[in-house]
């Protein structure tokens, strides 16, 4: 509870955020919200790293830069054990769990976040269930074993890669497929925004995912696989999506009412 408080005490929450709910109750998948101030409109949903703990997020500066940008959406940070990655359990755990009760309540839009292994699951759910998610943030997402990748780059990359080698990881090659139909669907295509340094140990995997989106859906930054390096990853995409979010407000006021 003394933690709940003091994030709910940090200046930027209180000029920019109704407040903070609290850890969520449930055993399976533990969360905590913020609660944006539009209510119940956008939430968006944070997938950690491999260390499964979603409070490096606040400790590392991340929640920070979306309230300083004055974005209106609720967080819901997850916290996550690597094992519930094996067979997919992470994803129904994030439907039944976070996104329908999220929608019982009223929420009407869903983005996710995801670094490394957090990437890795934030694809799985919106390759499952993309009817289901408005927008992804990548960064350095873990999508494959080099197998898997390097099949992919000798068949010439992702739109005309078929099928998987014979010694790949079945798990990662299915992922890749689900991706494969979900970028070829422009308006799926066109929620992806990916970062990843330019040093990253998972660089080939992102770059075979960049060359199926647009330009300005990809940034990069030198450095490697870590917090530095993600944190200057995400500041660009939530500018991006702040631009992306003062053309829609300028587009709506010069509407004729």
């Amino acid at each position: 509870m003394k933690k709940v408080m003091w994030l709910c005490a940090t200046a930027s929450v209180v000029v920019l955020f109704l407040g903070c709910s609290g850890t969520r109750g449930k055993k399976t998948l533990p969360s905590v919200r913020y609660s944006g101030m539009t209510g119940k409109r956008s939430l968006v949903v944070l997938f950690p790293t491999i260390g499964g703990k979603g409070s490096h997020y606040e400790t590392q500066g991340f929640l920070d830069e979306v309230w300083q940008r004055g974005f209106e959406s609720s967080l819901e940070v997850l916290d996550v054990k690597p094992s519930l990655y094996l067979g997919n359990k992470i994803v129904e755990l994030v439907k039944t769990e976070v996104i329908e009760p999220a929608k019982v309540e009223g929420f009407e839009e869903f983005y996710l976040v995801g670094i490394s292994l957090g990437g890795h699951g934030a694809l799985l759910y919106a390759t499952t269930y993309p009817e289901d998610v408005d927008g992804i943030v990548l960064l350095a997402p873990f999508i494959s074993g080099d197998t898997a990748s390097e099949a992919i780059d000798e068949a010439g990359g992702l739109d005309t890669w078929e099928d998987c080698p014979f010694l790949a990881w079945t798990h990662a090659c299915n992922l890749w497929k689900s991706l494969q139909v979900y970028v070829s669907d422009p308006r799926d295509q066109r929620k992806v925004v990916l970062g990843f340094g330019t040093e990253d140990i998972f660089v080939e995997q992102c770059r075979i995912l960049s060359d199926v989106l647009l330009p300005e859906q990809v940034f990069t930054v030198p450095g490697g696989h870590d917090w530095v390096t993600w944190k200057k990853l995400f500041i660009k995409a939530a500018d991006y999506f702040l631009a992306l979010k003062l053309q829609r407000d300028r587009q709506s006021k010069s509407r004729p009412k």
